[in-house]
């Protein structure tokens, strides 16, 4: 049996050339990158279950990080204090209270930040995402602390 070589003729070269344009009008039809204007937001967020007199360790123009993967999440605004409150269990009337728990404080940080909108989602520097109800981990210059985003103002 005689062997054949396969040679490339025009129509092989053609059909390749056809299915790299298809490839390549493909990938930039998907791949588009979407023009983002960057702005400016404050978001709150609390700190919860800290010791009495934490509040006074952060302080406005402090940067904030996120403490898991080390995102920049903004400039710190202002800060406030609030008693920490916990619920607990009155067995005697049947109901759940609640209760200001001495020598513990909740800590409302507000916080400035460049963000992007894509897709309705609020990114800082492309990374750290900020949603109401989200869990933050944050530390700054000497603390770090545990909360939820409260509110955010667009």
């Amino acid at each position: 049996m005689e062997k054949r070589k396969h040679k490339i003729n025009w129509f092989d070269i053609v059909i390749f050339v056809l299915v790299l344009i298809v490839a390549v009008v493909g990938y930039r039809f998907t791949h588009k990158e979407v023009a983002v204007e960057t702005r400016n937001i404050q978001y709150t967020f609390e700190l919860v279950d800290n010791p009495e007199g934490f509040h006074e360790l952060i302080h406005e123009g402090d940067t904030i990080t996120d403490n898991v993967k080390n995102y920049y999440m903004g400039q710190v605004v202002s800060v406030e204090a609030i008693p920490y409150k916990k619920q607990v269990n009155d067995t005697v009337n049947g109901v759940i209270r609640e209760v200001e728990v001495p020598g513990r404080e909740t800590v409302l940080v507000t916080v400035e930040a460049p963000v992007s909108e894509n897709g309705g989602n609020l990114k800082v520097n492309g990374y750290f995402l900020v949603k109401t109800g989200l869990e933050v981990a944050i530390k700054g210059n000497g603390y770090a602390g545990r909360g939820y985003i409260l509110q955010m103002d667009r």
